[in-house]
């Protein structure tokens, strides 16, 4: 995160701090809400649109529920960004695979449904394999209203064979929207948020200088070890590989851009959240 994005993370946080100072206790969740929201890299729309001008972006990419971060974009966000697409003329791809996945107090916006233009320039991306563990079942599908986009998607998917459905997988689909379906999702979205609840607040209690911000979706959480690599002079290499040697499943996070950062998943029995938690305080995160 540079400098000035820093900043304004800060400043957006003192500005709330001193809004909700005065609250009644029945009232500092709300505080405690807007804090969680604004620890969260904030979107640049100038930097955005210098971006665009100067390397000539016709194209780009809008994730949401954001991977790693666990961002999930509030709808005047989207209504911004897609306008600043608009004025230049950037067609959208969004990929919403995690749609499905939100955290309590949190809903998914679709990129096409905030303006007439954003319906018209945007190819969305779905799929069920994140909500249901169907990874590699090859179960995606799209939503184009633009006929020109939709032809031309259709046009270059057909140069491919990859990956293509299959009788299996066009059923898993299907039926992974049905009543049954939302049942299994209600209950997936409550061990999520426990086990994220969990982890977080155990990051805060028992292990200084690893951080991360709470996700409002998804089930990943994007660590961050400077921290703690700095004060024990370790790298990011060695902190990874404690992990793996006592058997904590992670992912190195510097291909996300985070250069000390591990990408946790946690889409599993909490047992195990609690058993992965007591490796990294004893043999990972130690002194």
């Amino acid at each position: 995160m540079d400098d000035t994005l820093y900043a304004r993370q800060k400043k957006e946080q003192n500005r709330i701090k001193k809004l909700y100072k005065n609250l009644p206790k029945d009232k500092l969740e709300i505080a405690k809400k807007l804090m969680e929201r604004a620890a969260y890299m904030l979107v640049s729309l100038e930097d955005m649109e210098e971006k665009i001008i100067r390397h000539k972006i016709h194209a780009t990419i809008v994730c949401s529920p954001h991977n790693p971060c666990g961002r999930v974009w509030e709808r005047w966000e989207l209504e911004q960004a897609m306008e600043l697409f608009r004025k230049h003329d950037v067609m959208v791809v969004s990929d919403e695979i995690w749609s499905d996945l939100t955290l309590p107090g949190y809903q998914h916006i679709p990129t096409q449904s905030v303006s007439p233009d954003a319906k018209n320039r945007t190819i969305a991306l779905y799929a069920p394999s994140k909500t249901f563990n169907l990874a590699g079942l090859v179960g995606s599908y799209h939503i184009v209203y633009n006929k020109m986009l939709r032809e031309r998607l259709e046009k270059e998917s057909s140069l491919s064979h990859y990956d293509e459905m299959n009788v299996l997988s066009m059923h898993v689909l299907t039926g992974a929207y049905t009543a049954e379906g939302r049942q299994w999702l209600c209950e997936l979205r409550e061990v999520i948020a426990s086990n994220v609840d969990y982890v977080c607040d155990f990051f805060a209690r028992e292990l200084p200088g690893v951080t991360c911000a709470k996700p409002q979706g998804t089930y990943m959480l994007f660590v961050d070890c400077a921290g703690y690599a700095q004060a024990h002079g370790v790298s990011i290499a060695d902190i990874l590989k404690r992990g793996w040697d006592v058997g904590i499943g992670w992912q190195d996070g510097r291909p996300f851009h985070g250069p000390c950062h591990i990408r946790l998943n946690l889409a599993l029995p909490h047992t195990l959240v609690e058993e992965a938690c007591k490796r990294m305080k004893q043999y990972v995160f130690c002194d």
